[in-house]
């Protein structure tokens, strides 16, 4: 799926994110994000951005990465015109979400119901810096009280093999 657009929108009634992912082949798939999602996806979606997608240079500090997601322009209107829709025009509830390294660089994010429809689609790191700049966006606009600077992933603990095991 080629991606044309995305736009990520609050819809208050369901309290609820709402991504539209609008394609080159003229397709729209919605997909309704929870707060629940939200908060475990994005430490994921960080870690990808600053480990499998990070810049080249190798230079980009956390603070030139938040400039980033924050310095987005999102002005241009969402295209609905002569859209179909694949997966139907109600949004698909990601109950569920994967996150995947491809070559590229690039990732593969998928979302989807449990055991039904799915979305699946590829981001460079540009596309995936314009996502989540519009899910921080949309997140502090839903007033969930969900700081997403304060989450992050445990760091992997390594454990070291003791020359001498504990006998009891």
């Amino acid at each position: 799926m080629q991606i044309k657009q995305l736009q990520v929108n609050f819809d208050a009634r369901e309290d609820r994110l709402m991504l539209r992912i609008a394609t080159a082949e003229r397709d729209e798939i919605a997909v309704a994000l929870t707060r629940r999602l939200i908060k475990v996806l994005w430490p994921f979606l960080q870690r990808m951005l600053e480990g499998h997608l990070a810049a080249e240079s190798g230079t980009e500090t956390e603070e030139t990465l938040q400039a980033t997601l924050g310095a987005g322009s999102f002005s241009e209107p969402f295209d609905e015109d002569d859209l179909s829709h694949p997966l139907g025009t109600d949004p698909v509830l990601a109950m569920e979400s994967r996150l995947q390294p491809i070559d590229g660089p690039a990732c593969r994010i998928m979302l989807g119901e449990i055991r039904g429809r799915q979305v699946s689609f590829d981001c460079d790191r540009d596309l995936l810096e314009a996502l989540c700049a519009m899910i921080q966006a949309t997140v502090e606009q839903a007033d969930w009280d969900l700081d997403l600077a304060a989450l992050a992933l445990p760091e992997p603990t390594v454990v070291e093999p003791d020359a001498s095991p504990t006998l009891h």
